[in-house]
């Protein structure tokens, strides 16, 4: 438990000191201003990693914590809220496909 919580809180200083400007554009993206501009990225990222530190528990949150991690990194990187959405529609829709193929294969013994 304690583990989680520092994992959480380094990675929620990270994005408040180190990755400062970069968690303003995404706000910004979002449509905020000042302050939370700032700390709402940053507290997605880490209650994100916080959710993602339980290594016993996985599941589906967890596929959402990577999903929001991720899309907030390209927003941040591209800037571009439109070039991110497809970008994220492939990347779901690739591995869904993956997950289903990888299932059928695992359910079947790879035999058609």
């Amino acid at each position: 438990m304690l583990g989680r919580i520092a994992a959480a809180l380094i990675a929620y200083l990270l994005c408040i000191f180190k990755f400062q400007d970069s968690m303003v554009t995404v706000g910004q993206l979002f449509g905020l201003t000042g302050f939370w501009a700032l700390f709402i990225p940053s507290a997605l990222i880490g209650l994100s990693v916080y959710r993602i530190a339980d290594l016993d528990h996985w599941g589906l949150w967890d596929a959402a914590s990577f999903l929001v991690i991720g899309s907030i990194a390209m927003l941040a990187m591209t800037g571009n809220p439109e070039a991110t959405m497809y970008e994220l529609i492939k990347g779901v829709v690739s591995f869904s496909v993956a997950a289903i193929l990888g299932a059928r294969a695992a359910i079947t013994g790879g035999r058609h």
